[in-house]
């Protein structure tokens, strides 16, 4: 056998055990790093990619569900949710992001508790799930479902695959044209391999990602344990035994620059890949299934990590009456916040001074309603609530790009609640109700648009106001609780507890005088009150 031809094998053996020994280092310092994540309680990755699309599912699919009952974009602004979802993620996955955003916009939900469970409990069986996740990761944010285009082979190029080894088996009994051809035809490949990348580059690298999530679900599936799956993973063999040297999977690695180009020169990509789209396009129904399967249980691991990190939570029970009850609620985004104990089985109007804890517990109440109903977790000891969809008018500010006014931002923004189609029930919250206009006619407006929400059969309303007055002028209708906080010399103290009843104190010219306000201001405000 010609010299040359000893020198291409002994290149191709090395090239592949350069490979496998590169793989064993980068698994055993990835199974290293995870181990210590969960008692860390930190994601693998502490940093957000530039590139990511958090949105891409719930935007692609929102079409398919009915538009109310997912969280709009007011009330996920409101409640400083983006913040919510930063902290839950412990996803390995760029889908499993993907997924629990969509969750929690109410379109999915994450409640395996035997799953949850088993990653809480079981050590070796979250290290194991846990690897098989990350070497997914977050490389890429695919664009599913379009990921799975069909593209026409060329019957050519498939048959260019085998031209370097048929004239390797020629320059057997031909060494000199058999050596020529098998050069020529490799040279060629290369060539051609370069070219036609560019026009399917972006469908390669689809089909590869694609493919991992396949043998990523494969794997997890076969561990004891985890969820079943409908998906007959025997209608993707091909895809799962090639799917680790498709696309660019570790080209910015120097070890696998020889694989690389020997993927080139035997047309390797070309080939593979019309060889697994064809079960894909036969099968993708089940090619779907597998990206849910691989972001479910991603999802369900950073719920039961975000667990870890809280300092109370309970599983919340679902009643078949008007009424939301809980003990020892708090706010999930504020560290060591004051709990607080109601049963909310009325609208209620909330008075207080500023800054006393209103706009925080109307939104603890909302976001634990929320987390409730996607990720079956709420910030309290105790939780109990019918199931329903949550509204809120709370942050508004001017508009400069529309040339809203305050008050048209908060006209809007509560006109949308009186539009909604629902037939299940509402909870709406509305923090510091029409505070853009004048005394008079705020305490009006307020009291007509509260009064017209307790004549609605299933809404429960929890609005906020600094107007005495509307705790009279709605007794009837509405609960009254306050918040208040005592004053010491020159400090001011707020215990953030709820009580029952209307506000009794204002903080307001205090805190002229507490923060040095000429006295002068103090003494002829305060003369005015009384």
């Amino acid at each position: 056998m010609p010299t040359i031809l000893w020198f291409f094998i002994a290149f191709v053996l090395a090239s592949l055990i350069i490979a496998i020994i590169s793989n064993i280092v980068i698994n055993y310092r990835l199974k290293n790093d995870i181990k210590n994540l969960w008692y860390r309680q930190k994601p693998l990755e502490c940093f957000i990619r530039p590139y990511h699309r958090y949105h891409y599912q719930y935007d692609t699919f929102k079409h398919q569900h009915q538009s109310d009952k997912l969280i709009d974009d007011k009330t996920w602004s409101d409640l400083n949710m983006d913040q919510l979802f930063q902290n839950i993620n412990f996803n390995f996955t760029s889908i499993g992001e993907m997924r629990l955003y969509a969750t929690l916009r109410q379109m999915y939900q994450v409640k395996n508790e035997s799953l949850i469970k088993r990653f809480k409990s079981n050590v070796s069986f979250r290290e194991n799930v846990s690897i098989h996740l990350a070497k997914l990761g977050k490389s890429i944010y695919p664009l599913f479902p379009n990921q799975l285009a069909y593209i026409q082979r060329n019957n050519f190029y498939m048959a260019c695959t085998y031209l370097p080894f048929i004239f390797l088996i020629l320059s057997i009994f031909n060494a000199k044209y058999g050596l020529l051809l098998t050069i020529a035809s490799l040279l060629f490949n290369m060539v051609l391999s370069g070219t036609i990348r560019k026009t399917f580059d972006q469908d390669l690298n689809s089909i590869f990602y694609t493919s991992n999530v396949i043998k990523r679900a494969y794997d997890i599936h076969k561990i004891d344990g985890t969820p079943e799956t409908a998906v007959n993973f025997k209608h993707f063999v091909v895809a799962r035994k090639f799917s680790g040297l498709l696309g660019r999977a570790n080209s910015n690695d120097e070890t696998f620059i020889l694989i690389m180009l020997i993927k080139l020169i035997f047309m390797f990509d070309y080939h593979v890949f019309h060889l697994i789209q064809n079960s894909f396009k036969k099968y993708e129904s089940e090619v779907m299934a597998c990206y849910d399967y691989v972001a479910e249980v991603d999802n369900h691991y950073a719920v039961a990590l975000w667990r870890e990190t809280l300092d109370e939570y309970c599983l919340p029970q679902v009643v078949n009456h008007q009424e939301v009850t809980f003990e020892g609620l708090t706010h999930p985004l504020i560290p060591n916040a004051v709990p607080n104990t109601l049963n909310v089985d009325n609208h209620i109007l909330l008075t207080g001074s500023n800054a006393s804890g209103k706009s925080t517990f109307m939104k603890a109440i909302a976001l634990n309603l929320i987390t409730a109903q996607t990720i079956h977790t709420a910030t309290a000891t105790i939780f109990k609530y019918q199931p329903g969809y949550v509204y809120t008018s709370m942050v508004n500010q001017d508009d400069i790009l529309s040339g809203d006014s305050y008050f048209m931002t908060e006209i809007k923004s509560i006109k949308r609640l009186f539009d909604l189609t629902l037939t299940d029930h509402i909870y709406c919250f509305i923090d510091e109700i029409f505070k853009g206009t004048n005394t008079t006619e705020r305490i009006a407006a307020s009291e007509a648009v509260l009064n017209y929400f307790d004549q609605q059969d299933g809404y429960t309303v929890i609005a906020a106001t600094h107007d005495i007055e509307l705790s009279e002028l709605l007794d009837h209708q509405y609960s009254n609780y306050h918040f208040n906080e005592s004053i010491s010399g020159n400090t001011i103290d707020f215990d953030y507890k709820i009580k029952s009843g209307k506000a009794d104190t204002r903080n307001a010219i205090e805190l002229l005088r507490i923060t040095d306000f000429p006295n002068s201001i103090y003494e002829r405000a305060k003369s005015t009150t009384q």
